[in-house]
């Protein structure tokens, strides 16, 4: 492919047309923060052949210094930004080439490219299959006291562009200028460009760690870079989604920092791949150095990629739920995601079809800005309806522009369809004293409660809060407390009640447990389950005896754990049986079969998903799975029985179009050959209207 030396916002290269498929779009503050952060997902990606355009804002230039932290010499040495900057570059280069292909020393093209009056370099890896954008913003001691958090909150109008030693930017072009307004329109022109099925980024609302009492400073667990790069790129995602004129992509935040704060979430397999990567982007992967010393790689991470405990797990800010496949009354199965900022809906053409519809717009929204996030949870009531929960974010400059509020949407008992989305708010008001406290909030978990309906969600305090829907309609929030992390599951049991457990903020304390003992009853706290914390929210199922059947993520082996409860309403057996010793990744979907045993999905390392029919009765769990294969795909798997008595299985494929699998299952459970999966969407993946 050919690149011309300045180009156009609208010059862009585009990526290789030997693959018809739709990029995935990247945006980041470093040049690590893809390999470090994003993947396995942004590998499996590659694996597949999808393009991959990652964008740096900054420089990430630190002290300017290259060297080893172990170096005496770092001690008199000057610093050089241009030139560890241009380290950088090389780096995350050299890491791409050898994810592609085996070789870090694959070539690049490199060029420049005109956006929005500001030279940017490009570089272009195997015929624009893989396409990095740096913008070159500084960031650290060379930024003189400015970084990119300030230019989004406006306390510096402009940021200052850095360029990198050798790069073929012109040397007339360093410190160009951009403000705030340039950087959301950097990222929405790119957006336009590539017209994205997945965009990658990093966490908006990064979990705190300390609150100072006299000044009510916070101190949160992540670099703010990767804070200010998030609010970024959903500014411009709103800006994009807006035109209407594009694909609607789905939309997948990681944490940072605070990976360090939580179980850890991968295999030893994953994390190895993972550390390979960030091995030869460091310049410690053994290779001899053809450039000078200080371009072989950011010698300051070095070896130390693995010392830093945020890199040995993968954790999303907006965990994606699996229970997204549903019944509708008329027998049809529908299927919910959010796509392009908006909540949408697949439904199958009749009962127990196999051609589906969509994806259509779901409910009306209300008005005003702002973009619903990635989690859609639901559950079924006791007459039947369905409702969905949701989060809508809005952002901007000044604290009170920072809202996060969770929406409701129900059927119309009569006609059976989706009215209005209803606007929830938060435990937390919209003034900007409240501003931490909003965006502190985890992802909603509904579930059915007696006569009506409970919504619980993570608040600032990192307890519960909840809010519950009865006869005489919202009830205003309460506080359940606690002290959680991220991955509450909730089960509504046949008696009416309503069971609730998330992993410990405690270390030690495992997973905690609130509990009703009559169906609308207050909850009451558990604080001594003896469970050990899980890698992945847990799954919950209900026996034929009444007793609880969790299965968990075992941290740092990615195994499948199970555990039961001595009685209904009672304590758990804190022996765990090992239900699955093959490495997998997340929480797993399932759904009850009319055998009265439960198909369990769960993601594996493979790039795929494998299933596994496990008794309901008090048998000993069964360690034998199918893999189904169907990766990579977009968040969590479902399931559900379809109007014939079928297992479906669906996923967001990562065109971001549905897939589904429809298996109908012998007596013997034995699958000797799967059917196919069918991928369910009109040209292009657009929105039906």
């Amino acid at each position: 492919m050919r690149l011309f030396n300045r180009l156009s916002a609208a010059g862009l290269p585009r990526q290789s047309k030997s693959t018809a498929l739709a990029p995935h779009v990247q945006i980041c503050a470093h040049t690590d923060d893809d390999l470090y952060f994003m993947t396995p997902d942004l590998w499996e990606s590659v694996d597949s052949g999808i393009p991959q355009v990652s964008v740096y804002l900054t420089t990430g230039e630190a002290d300017g210094v290259n060297l080893p932290m172990d170096d005496a010499a770092r001690r008199t040495a000057a610093p050089d930004f241009p030139g560890y900057t241009a380290a950088r570059q090389h780096g995350i280069r050299a890491a791409y080439a050898f994810m592609v292909t085996g070789s870090r020393r694959a070539p690049w093209v490199r060029s420049t490219v005109k956006l929005r009056g500001v030279t940017a370099e490009v570089n272009s890896l195997d015929d624009g299959r893989i396409t990095l954008v740096f913008l070159n913003l500084r960031t650290g001691q060379g930024a003189q006291g400015t970084n990119l958090l300030g230019l989004w909150q406006q306390s510096g109008r402009t940021l200052a562009t850095l360029r990198p030693a050798a790069s073929p930017i012109p040397s007339t072009c360093d410190g160009q200028l951009l403000t705030r307004d340039d950087v959301t329109g950097v990222l929405t022109d790119i957006l336009q460009r590539y017209a994205p099925a997945l965009v990658r980024i990093m966490n908006p609302d990064p979990q705190w760690t300390a609150v100072d009492k006299k000044t009510g400073g916070i101190t949160y667990c992540d670099n703010s870079d990767h804070t200010a790069a998030a609010l970024f790129a959903m500014a411009a995602l709103e800006k994009y989604e807006r035109t209407g004129r594009q694909r609607p992509a789905a939309v997948e935040s990681y944490t940072g920092y605070c990976n360090k704060l939580r179980p850890r979430s991968l295999s030893p397999q994953q994390a190895a791949r993972k550390f390979s990567y960030l091995a030869v982007y460091g310049g410690e992967d053994g290779h001899a150095c053809e450039q000078p010393p200080g371009l072989c790689g950011d010698r300051p991470l070095g070896n130390r990629a693995y010392n830093r405990f945020y890199g040995q797990s993968t954790n999303y800010r907006w965990q994606s739920s699996t229970n997204w496949l549903q019944a509708l009354p008329d027998g049809r199965l529908a299927a919910f995601a959010v796509l392009g900022g908006r909540p949408v809906m697949w439904t199958q053409d009749r009962p127990g079809g196999d051609r589906w519809s969509g994806p259509a717009p779901l409910g009306r929204l209300p008005h005003g800005g702002g973009r619903f996030l990635a989690r859609l949870d639901t559950t079924r009531d006791a007459g039947g309806r369905l409702h969905i929960v949701a989060v809508r974010a809005e952002v901007g400059a000044a604290p009170e522009q920072q809202q996060r509020n969770l929406m409701h949407l129900t059927q119309d008992p009569v006609t059976g369809e989706f009215g209005a989305w209803t606007d929830l708010r938060s435990p937390y008001n919209t003034s900007a004293e409240h501003e931490a406290r909003r965006r502190a909030l985890g992802m909603p978990v509904v579930v059915a409660s007696g006569s009506g309906i409970q919504v619980v969600v993570r608040n600032f305090g990192t307890g519960l809060s909840s809010r519950s829907l009865t006869e005489d309609g919202w009830q205003p929030w309460g506080d359940l407390k606690g002290g959680v992390l991220e991955g509450t599951a909730a089960l509504a049991t046949s008696r009416g009640t309503v069971e609730i457990y998330a992993p410990s903020s405690t270390s030690g304390m495992g997973i905690l447990r609130w509990h009703q003992t009559t169906p609308d009853g207050a909850f009451a706290r558990d604080y001594g389950t003896q469970l050990a914390q899980p890698a992945a929210p847990v799954t919950l199922v209900e026996q034929t005896d009444g007793r609880l059947l969790m299965f968990s993520r075992q941290p740092e082996t990615g195994w499948l754990l199970a555990h039961r409860q001595h009685r209904p309403d009672g304590t758990w057996n804190t022996q765990p049986e090992i239900a699955c010793t093959t490495p997998g990744f997340g929480p797993l979907a399932h759904a009850v079969l009319p055998t009265g045993e439960a198909a369990l999905i769960q993601r594996t390392d493979e790039q795929g998903l494998s299933l596994c029919i496990q008794p309901l009765d008090g048998s000993p769990v069964r360690p034998e799975w199918t893999s189904l294969g169907s990766g990579p795909f977009v968040h969590t798997p479902a399931a559900a029985l379809d109007h014939q008595g079928r297992l479906v299985i669906a996923c967001i494929d990562a065109q971001a179009c549905l897939n589904t699998l429809t298996l109908g299952l012998p007596g013997d459970r034995e699958l000797t050959a799967l059917p196919p999966w069918t991928t369910h969407h009109i040209p292009g993946c657009q929105l039906s209207v």
